[in-house]
């Protein structure tokens, strides 16, 4: 299992770098890193419950953009492909993240969250029209609930009383 875990989480850094440095270009790589984790994943049956918890992220993302916060150059497909390998990690790479209090997950997910559209912001995977302020107070605010809820909902699917 320890194998695992490092496996999936370099596959979930190789899926970001992709997806941000490769955008559309690169979606079939993208794609064939997930398909590989649900190939290889010791519990591919409760990885294919969560994966749908990547529309939460998908929807935010797509209210960014709707509300200027984000501006991408075409559709942005492969940031979906991101929300996936996200999701998928919070049961396995990112998986200690359940044993953080939620008070804990608010902070965590701002800063981690935030810092991660900042770096495909600093590589012009995205714009931010409203300004770096702005976009990082939105972003912060918005991650400081989308973490702990994507980690509770992870968790609660995951679970076998669930």
């Amino acid at each position: 299992m320890r194998g695992w875990f490092w496996l999936q989480l370099i596959a979930f850094q190789l899926i970001w770098f992709s997806a941000v440095l490769g955008r559309n270009d690169w979606l079939l790589l993208s794609l064939l890193l997930i398909a590989l984790h649900f190939a290889f994943s010791p519990t591919g049956r409760s990885d294919w419950q969560v994966a749908p918890i990547a529309l939460i992220g998908i929807s935010a993302d797509a209210l960014l953009t709707l509300s200027g916060v984000f501006n991408f150059d075409g559709m942005p497909w492969w940031l979906a492909l991101v929300w996936v390998g996200f999701v998928l990690s919070l049961g396995h790479s990112l998986a200690w993240l359940r044993r953080l209090p939620l008070i804990a997950l608010a902070p965590l997910g701002a800063l981690a969250g935030t810092a991660s559209y900042l770096a495909g912001w600093r590589l012009d995977a995205v714009e931010l029209p409203l300004g770096l302020t702005v976009s990082v107070m939105a972003l912060a605010i918005l991650w400081s609930i989308l973490l702990p809820v994507l980690v509770r909902l992870d968790f609660y699917i995951r679970s076998p009383a669930a």
